[in-house]
């Protein structure tokens, strides 16, 4: 249960957006943000002004009942908001155009043609972005729990396994702990737990905008598939850990025995363009900066042809925000200028695409304090090498 506490924080800074924007309320219809502002997931309305708040549910009202401390109204005709809303003296009503449908917009546009509607998805956006202490003790819980998971599933792996059975042995682990197998993506991406992808096959690039990709299977061409893992050869795990909604993002590399000493180099080059994105990793200082610092540090250690390679298409980013999905603002990539600031959790995920090789590099979860980065996602950093006599 989302403590009362703060659902009202969350409120309060939705009713100061509404000042910024010069709106007379707000009408949130998106599952998950009906979820980060009422502590339930419902299909229905929620109604905020700077006088009053009503959650409109359709369904389920009684276990919207049980888990939001908000009063919940029965409301199963959508003919009925219009009259909702004069009855509030409301003018000009912010929406969610991103989590809005072309037909659904058009629907809402004609139902309410009487009000002026305006576009309130940026500044959800950016109320989601600062975490609270309780949102920051989901994320410091969900890291802990996929560093549980990688020490009780990575020891099972063996050669031979496919890329798709190693993932699974792990998703077992996830599972076990409260993950529900299934990533929230803010860009609409599709993911289970995360990707498991290795050796030069991993190096493929898919559909997604993403840090790494992978043959996959047919039919969904990302990822961990039917391939059968090597001896030696890099294995890339980007892997989300879970808790009460919120996500953290964490990648790490393990072989299947003794790996090359190119393999080991590259590592080590990883790890140095993963310090250079955490200092730059404070306060103040704009999201692109933080690419930049990686992309330089990439070009003095003379492997820029890999950074976020990605195949021919290349990737503009190298990190995001984290939270109810695993892939929120603001991206760090050149271009976004929104300055870092406190309470913001951030992925950064510095990798490595190598022809002949595979993916190699880490990814970490940070939140960010006055004082500067903190590691959310704990499990060592370190190469880890797997032995079949370690039963």
């Amino acid at each position: 249960m989302v403590p009362k506490s703060e659902i009202e924080r969350r409120l309060e800074s939705l009713r100061a957006a509404l000042v910024r924007e010069g709106l007379d309320g707000a009408l949130v219809t998106s599952p998950l943000n009906l979820f980060y502002f009422t502590g339930a997931f419902a299909l229905g309305h929620l109604l905020v002004t700077p006088r009053e708040v009503r959650f409109l549910v359709f369904r389920p009202i009684s276990r919207a009942r049980r888990e939001s401390p908000l009063s919940v109204e029965p409301f199963r005709s959508l003919k009925k908001l219009p009259g909702v809303l004069r009855e509030c003296g409301l003018r000009r009503l912010g929406l969610e155009f991103s989590a809005l449908s072309h037909e659904k917009f058009l629907r809402y546009q004609e139902l309410l043609a009487d009000f002026e509607l305006r576009d309130l998805s940026p500044a959800i956006s950016e109320i989601r972005m600062r975490k609270s202490s309780y949102e920051v003790a989901c994320l410091r819980r969900a890291g802990e729990m996929l560093a549980e998971a990688l020490a009780e599933a990575l020891p099972e792996i063996r050669p031979g396994m496919t890329e798709l059975e190693a993932l699974a042995r792990i998703e077992v682990a996830l599972r076990a702990r409260g993950h529900p197998g299934f990533v929230r993506s803010f860009r609409g991406n599709e993911f289970s737990t995360g990707l498991l992808v290795s050796g030069l096959e991993a190096v493929e690039p898919s559909f997604m905008v993403a840090g790494e990709g992978g043959p996959g299977v047919p039919g969904f061409p990302s990822g961990a598939g039917l391939k059968k893992i090597r001896p030696g050869e890099p294995v890339l795990c980007d892997l989300s850990g879970f808790e009460a909604g919120y996500y953290v993002d964490q990648t790490r590399v393990f072989s299947l025995g003794e790996t090359t000493g190119e393999v080991r180099e590259l590592f080590e080059l990883s790890e140095r363009l993963m310090q250079a994105g955490e200092k730059a990793l404070r306060p103040g200082v704009p999201a692109e900066e933080v690419y930049l610092a990686v992309a330089n540090e990439a070009e003095r250690l003379g492997v820029s042809r890999y950074f976020m390679a990605h195949g021919e298409e290349g990737v503009g980013f190298v990190g995001h925000g984290v939270g109810l999905c695993v892939d929120e603002d603001p991206p760090l990539a050149p271009g976004i200028k929104i300055p870092l600031a406190p309470g913001m959790t951030l992925a950064l995920e510095p990798k490595l695409h190598v022809p002949g090789v595979g993916v190699i590099g880490l990814e970490d979860t940070f939140y960010l304090s006055e004082r500067g980065p903190e590691i959310l996602t704990n499990f060592a950093r370190k190469f880890l090498i797997i032995y079949a006599n370690d039963d």
